[in-house]
């Protein structure tokens, strides 16, 4: 597996040899066309001259003046050779010497019959660039020229031209891998103690740790602070899971414990008949305690792994508060219930689920409440809400452990003694939030408790 570090490296060193590939070739064939248009048009330029020079003789037979013009007209360089309108070489500039520029009698015949054009040839072996061209004399076709020019010079400068940038795209390849590979390595510096501290924190179990960075705020910081918002999170779960692991421990412990001494009593004393049926009233109630515990954990295990609650239909809210209502009546003996206010109010909801929350709270209320006190309740409806408010006179929650007061496991102060496990309004909060809707809990010190509900309303 090629590291990223490299992977980074080639893809950059890739992109960087195909652009400058790119503008090698086309610097290139721009520098390359534009010299063969100069030469093309200073050879055009040169049988244009000769043309004209022979052109203006009338009188005079093409072999007489063709020598004149080829030499009025010569330059180092450029070579000149005239033929007659049978295709025969009558005259050629004196620098050719004995070279010989060999034309094609095919070319000839195409130049007589009126067509200019250009080509390569040798002289010497050294590529020559060549143009041919009709001479015109009273519209009538009388000889051709052909104009040459050496593309030595040419070649050279085009050789020296590959040779520069050879070396040059060379030179900036290798530091462009050079910079690139340097680049990689500032730039995932960052990311290598993500991974380092990821090791140390898996090896050494440690979720406290972070990773130590200071830079920029781009996407590398981003990716270092969403790595310690993670490990801030996990931390947190971990700790909750072990905090809750412990207490689920503890809460079954004392149940399980007070089962095994009944079923103890049970076998020392079970002759007795009294005593048998109260030793067995007692398992009952306490394995009732541990299957509801064990329900209600189970239900905060679904919660937790993101289970929904799918059975959802519209429902008379009041119904199931004044259902919940009746079957405290039933378990109140100290304690006055009392409904305020009950309108007609419909939601889309789980009435098995919601009639718990009312018990729930409802049972809270009760048990925190002193003796010969009343706990009310109240139902309405309030801009486009359904809104549910149970309230007691008991001596409040404080205000510290009013925050934690939907934490697993937590009890306010002063209720150890109460029956429960304290994951009653853990199990309201998820079910209320499950149909839309929120708790809002106020406890002013010694004013007793108001648990409001609110629910999105839907026409029935």
């Amino acid at each position: 597996m090629i590291p990223l570090r490299w992977r980074l490296t080639i893809w950059h060193l890739s992109l960087t040899a195909l652009g400058l590939l790119g503008l090698i070739l086309f610097s290139y064939r721009l520098l390359s066309n534009s010299l063969h248009a100069e030469i093309n048009n200073t050879l055009a330029e040169r049988a244009r001259h000769v043309s004209d020079a022979v052109a203006i003789i009338p009188n005079r037979p093409i072999e007489g003046i063709s020598q004149d013009a080829t030499d009025e007209f010569r330059s180092p360089g450029i070579y000149v050779q005239i033929f007659d309108s049978e295709g025969a070489l009558v005259a050629r500039s004196f620098n050719l010497g004995v070279q010989q520029i060999h034309a094609l009698t095919i070319d000839i015949n195409r130049v007589l019959e009126g067509e200019s054009f250009y080509t390569v040839a040798e002289i010497s072996g050294s590529p020559v660039q060549l143009y041919y061209q009709p001479i015109q004399r009273d519209g009538r076709i009388v000889g051709a020229i052909q104009v040459g020019e050496s593309l030595a010079v040419l070649e050279s400068t085009l050789k020296r031209l590959r040779v520069i940038y050879s070396v040059g795209a060379a030179s900036v390849l290798f530091f462009g891998l050079l910079g690139g590979w340097l680049l990689s390595r500032l730039g995932l510096r960052p990311v290598v103690r993500v991974m380092q501290t990821a090791r140390d924190i898996v090896g050494a179990e440690d979720l406290s740790r972070r990773v130590p960075y200071v830079g920029p705020a781009d996407e590398i910081g981003a990716l270092a602070t969403t790595f310690n918002e993670m490990l801030t999170r996990l931390q947190t779960l971990f700790e909750s899971q072990r905090r809750f692991l412990a207490e689920t421990a503890h809460e079954l412990r004392t149940p399980l414990a007070s089962m095994l001494g009944n079923v103890d009593l049970l076998a020392t004393f079970g002759e007795n008949p009294a005593r048998r049926r109260e030793t067995i009233a007692a398992i009952q109630r306490t394995g009732k305690h541990v299957a509801r515990l064990l329900d209600d954990l189970l239900l905060l295990a679904q919660a937790e792994a993101g289970w929904h609650l799918s059975s959802l239909a519209s429902i008379a809210l009041d119904d199931v508060l004044m259902e919940a209502y009746e079957a405290a009546q039933l378990i109140t003996e100290q304690v006055a219930l009392k409904v305020e206010k009950c309108e007609p109010a419909f939601v889309r909801g789980d009435a098995d689920r919601l009639r718990q929350v009312f018990m729930n709270l409802i049972d809270n209320a009760l048990k925190h409440s002193p003796p010969d006190s009343v706990v009310t309740l109240a139902l309405w409806r309030e801009e486009g809400k359904v809104m549910v408010r149970i309230r007691d006179h008991g001596t409040g929650i404080p205000e510290d452990a009013l925050k934690r007061i939907f934490d697993p496991f937590f009890r306010a102060p002063g209720s150890g003694r109460l029956p429960g496990a304290g994951l009653g309004l853990t199990i309201v909060l998820w079910i209320v939030r499950e149909h839309g809707g929120d708790v809002i809990i106020e406890s002013p010190s010694g004013c007793g408790t108001t648990v409001t509900l609110s629910f999105p309303a839907i026409t029935g």
